[in-house]
């Protein structure tokens, strides 16, 4: 299972508003040590309000994402026969688990594939960091996962906005098929991605 969140970060890592206020002042200084970390042309685009109100969390479904993310990595390898269904570990596959070591440089839908987190900007590179918790996360940018999301689209479902919109309701059960489940991710993650690229704070994905 896996839930989509927008907003700021010091909304992701709490679990109150109190919370939120006391976490601001780490994050804000996280930030910094990021910016500070980086090639300037990505330093001057990883800025967002942390003090924003917004925090909004929808619901993959108990493989939405995962389908979603498997499809995109069979799409780009038109050598390799998709599965029918989803698997209870991406890491089971064992053609995924070998680009994932790699971290997936050749695939046309890096920023997909790799990350779990994406921050405002349109940057190339994905960024392995350590996040404000303690863990390590790989970050993408925004814009790159929105035109990466485009693309996954025209070669493969080719579907108009409102039909992804539909997808939203579709079933994502574990174990379940594979199309079925990925086209229920695409509609959580574009929805996602357009309400982050319109009020510039990051996106990420919480795995239960």
């Amino acid at each position: 299972m896996a839930i989509a969140f927008v907003g700021p970060l010091s909304r992701y890592f709490a679990s109150s508003e109190d919370e939120a206020l006391r976490l601001r002042a780490g994050v804000l200084a996280w930030c910094d040590d990021l910016r500070a970390s980086v090639a300037d042309k990505v330093r001057e685009q990883l800025h967002w309000d942390e003090a924003a109100p917004l925090a909004c969390a929808t619901d993959f479904g108990d493989s939405g994402f995962m389908a979603l993310r498997l499809l995109a990595f069979y799409a780009d390898r038109s050598e390799l026969e998709w599965p029918d269904t989803v698997p209870p570990l991406l890491e089971l596959d064992p053609e995924w688990r070998a680009a994932a070591e790699a971290k997936f440089d050749k695939s046309r839908y890096g920023h997909l594939l790799a990350c779990q987190v994406w921050l405002p900007g349109d940057f190339p590179v994905t960024l392995r960091v350590p996040m404000p918790d303690g863990s390590t996360a790989e970050i993408g940018a925004l814009q790159v996962l929105a035109n990466q999301l485009r693309w996954l689209n025209q070669r493969t479902f080719q579907a108009d906005a409102d039909e992804v919109a539909a997808w939203a309701e579709l079933p994502a059960v574990a174990g379940g098929e594979l199309v079925t489940a990925a086209r229920r991710g695409y509609a959580v993650l574009s929805a996602a991605v357009e309400v982050a690229l319109r009020q510039q704070l990051p996106l990420l994905v919480r795995l239960a």
